[in-house]
């Protein structure tokens, strides 16, 4: 879920003011041209030349050039999202730093205001570079020096280190600049994540059987579109955890706590990024040895959170795991609630990961009953959003479900068709000053396929 823009905004100010091997799951194929004709034809308008104007056997041709080179832009833009969520950490982690958040306060005096975040804000990257530069073997350490040693920047000197700050300052103007001036369906793919639309998940599902369009038992295989990998928390920036992905897991926790399953529920992660499918067969990897998997859940107390997303937290993991001590440093657990849960093992082994762009690809085989997709197809634009619901629709049994808190429009060319939507309020108050609005919620959408 995007985050406020504000206090990367703020930040961009104040630069400018303050200068100085697991369990293998299924295989995907690349759609094809008569798969999705029907698609392309009802949106003619918008389809690139190159499909508009092929026939015969040239526009086979020309579809296996376009398709494989629409996959390749898509994952390139991984590179961007991971540089969106270092970002995000620099400004919001404490793991590194004893600096608090890079937030603005609520001041009449934006200019002294924008100088103090910059302060901050150089203080805060000052010590990810150091923490970066030194021998680690923290996994958030790792990746992010790997990303900027990819990009040809060094720790080995005071030169090198000086370079890698100011890449990172100007990263936090690039990124405050594509908020104001880039859509998301030409930004980077993130992959930040939080516990947030899990609890819209489970009320969709809640009012889907209220409903009489789900039943008792009906869900046995699950997909889950993009899941997100929770680097550093995308509401408060938490990064005291090992990283964790919560909708595969929380998602058996809602459809159990629902009684919507019969027996074992099969869950495949549909994802196009290398961090996330060595995540989960690490994870399935460590499973077999008998290890579960533990999520952390830590709640900030400065927000008011509404008594239905806390109820949801207080019992979160109670149908999947079991209840486990959930350590953080002093400062961590004066600002937030602190919960744990260890999904276990033989649960964790039931997840599998394929890769698989939803743009591009597809899955051969059993239909899932239902597929879920959050803040996923916000960024793509519609010519990419009525390709990937024509790729959903075909992994979908008759009759299944897919949920997406992204409205699509009347896209046709599918048997897919919107049979309801709801709104939750996650938390709601006075705004505390870090860009976030008076209240923050969802709403979630579901179709069906016919």
């Amino acid at each position: 879920m995007p985050r406020g823009s504000t206090p990367v905004k703020v930040a961009c100010l104040a630069i400018l003011l303050f200068a100085g091997a697991g369990a293998d799951g299924p295989r995907a194929r690349r759609a094809r041209f008569a798969e999705l004709q029907p698609v392309i034809d009802a949106h003619a308008a918008i389809a690139p030349a190159e499909l508009r104007a092929a026939a015969g056997p040239a526009r086979d041709q020309r579809w296996a050039g376009w398709i494989a080179g629409r996959n390749r832009e898509i994952r390139a833009r991984l590179a961007r999202g991971d540089e969106d969520t270092i970002v995000n950490w620099m400004l919001f982690g404490s793991s590194f730093t004893s600096q608090p958040p890079a937030v603005t306060a609520s001041r009449q005096d934006q200019a002294a205001e924008a100088r103090r975040v910059a302060t901050l804000m150089r203080a805060r990257a000052q010590d990810l570079v150091r923490a970066l530069a030194a021998p680690s073997r923290d996994e958030r350490i790792r990746f992010a020096r790997s990303l900027f040693e990819a990009r040809g920047l060094s720790f080995d000197s005071d030169a090198g280190r000086a370079a890698v700050l100011q890449y990172l300052i100007e990263s936090v103007v690039r990124v405050a600049n594509e908020q104001d001036r880039i859509d998301f369906r030409t930004r980077g793919l993130s992959l930040d994540t939080s516990l947030a639309p899990n609890f819209a998940i489970e009320q969709a599902l809640a009012a889907m059987k209220a409903g009489g369009l789900l039943r008792g038992g009906a869900v046995r295989r699950v997909a889950i579109v993009g899941p997100g990998l929770d680097f550093s928390d995308k509401d408060s920036g938490f990064d005291f955890y090992p990283q964790q992905s919560l909708q595969p897991f929380a998602v058996v926790d809602s459809v159990r706590r629902l009684q919507l399953g019969a027996g074992n529920i099969d869950v495949v992660v549909l994802d196009i990024s290398p961090r996330v499918i060595d995540h989960v067969n690490r994870a399935t990897e460590r499973a077999a040895k008998g290890e579960g998997y533990t999520l952390h859940l830590p709640l900030a107390r400065q927000r008011e959170w509404l008594p239905p997303f806390r109820g949801y937290w207080q019992q979160f993991g109670n149908q999947i795991g079991v209840i486990v001590p959930a350590a953080a440093p002093r400062s961590v657990a004066a600002s937030a609630e602190l919960r744990a849960v260890r999904v276990h093992a033989d649960l964790v082994q039931r997840v599998t990961v394929s890769d698989l762009n939803i743009v591009t690809d597809r899955l051969d085989g059993d239909g899932f009953d239902l597929i879920l997709a959050t803040n996923v197809f916000v960024y793509y634009d519609l010519f990419d959003q009525a390709l990937a619901l024509a790729n959903v629709t075909s992994m979908l049994r008759p009759g299944g479900f897919f949920l997406s808190n992204t409205p699509m429009p009347d896209l046709g060319g599918t048997t897919l068709h919107l049979t309801g939507s709801n709104e939750v309020t996650y938390w709601r108050g006075q705004p505390s000053g870090d860009g976030m609005p008076p209240a923050f919620g969802d709403r979630l959408f579901w179709y069906q396929r016919r």
